[in-house]
């Protein structure tokens, strides 16, 4: 064997025997790059039992409450100042729905103050939203408090048209804890997805409509 080709076997005996060195730093490499593809996904994971898990609610139990899956509503005729309240009156709107029982007193004054305020705290977004409130008769509403809330909806109409709608909004929650004098909200496309507990810190309220406002593209 002549010296050149013996040179050229200990050239590829070298380059077999690889660095310890450089093993440990293709190691982490490849360990980084697997990394940057798991770890969101494990995050991801984490992210959605938890969710599920605390009932739609994160960290601040203040916040609105999902309805899982969000659930379509079916038509419902109502009346309203001078027209109907129907699906097609939430269709391309987001709605805020209170639904008190008897007398608007000082919980029911409450909600509606604060369902005024969020609104108009949404500043250019505003025109997105509306505000309705289903009461038994409009006897319920005096002259006065309707004066502080222009623009609200005042939807009646006899028992089985209130019930109708009702229904739908009680099934929707059927695997929920009960939440009495909630406040609820219907997405443009009629579907009711979460409800705010009644006493609810309304930033917070306000915190959840400025992030669906924003990423959503319908409404």
């Amino acid at each position: 064997m002549t010296e050149r080709t013996q040179d050229r076997c200990r050239d590829d005996a070298d380059s077999v025997a690889v660095d310890p060195a450089a093993r440990r730093l293709s190691r982490i490499k490849l360990i980084s790059i697997f990394a940057i593809f798991a770890v969101p996904l494990l995050l991801a994971s984490i992210w959605l039992h938890m969710v599920r898990s605390s009932g739609g609610q994160i960290g601040d139990t203040s916040r609105g409450q999902l309805i899982r899956p969000a659930v379509p509503l079916t038509e419902f005729a109502l009346e309203q100042q001078d027209s109907e309240f129907t699906l097609n009156s939430v269709r391309g709107l987001w709605t805020l729905l209170y639904m008190p029982a008897g007398e608007c007193q000082e919980a029911c004054q409450r909600n509606l103050y604060h369902m005024r305020q969020v609104r108009l705290a949404l500043n250019h977004r505003m025109d997105r939203v509306q505000r309705a409130v289903l009461v038994e008769s409009s006897a319920q509403l005096d002259e006065a408090l309707l004066a502080e809330h222009p623009g609200l909806i005042v939807a009646t109409g006899d028992a089985a048209a209130q019930q109708q709608l009702q229904d739908q909004v009680q099934a929707a929650q059927s695997g929920m804890d009960e939440l009495p004098d909630a406040i609820y909200l219907i997405d443009p496309l009629g579907n009711l997805m979460l409800r705010f507990p009644p006493d609810l810190d309304p930033k917070s309220m306000l915190k959840d409509l400025k992030h669906l406002l924003k990423v959503s593209r319908i409404g």
